[in-house]
């Protein structure tokens, strides 16, 4: 069995890829990446205030969970 030495660059290469020039980001879509990460923030600061509530329910679920034990 015999390596052989395949030159990804080449032209004739199967394995080469086709390179496309990049795009520049155009106005839309740079509007759409910015309001995208507003949103993102937003959701976050929602998380944060829904799992402060969800800690201030429990803490009140074991508060009256103590009261309800100390008058029985």
């Amino acid at each position: 069995m015999t390596n052989r030495i395949v030159d990804y660059s080449s032209r004739d290469s199967p394995y080469r890829l086709d390179e496309k020039p990049r795009e520049e980001y155009s106005p839309d879509i740079a509007y759409t990446l910015r309001s995208l990460k507003a949103k993102i923030r937003s959701c976050k600061a929602d998380n944060d205030r829904i799992i402060q509530s969800q800690e201030r329910l429990a803490k009140a679920q074991a508060k009256r969970t103590e009261v309800n034990a100390v008058i029985l």
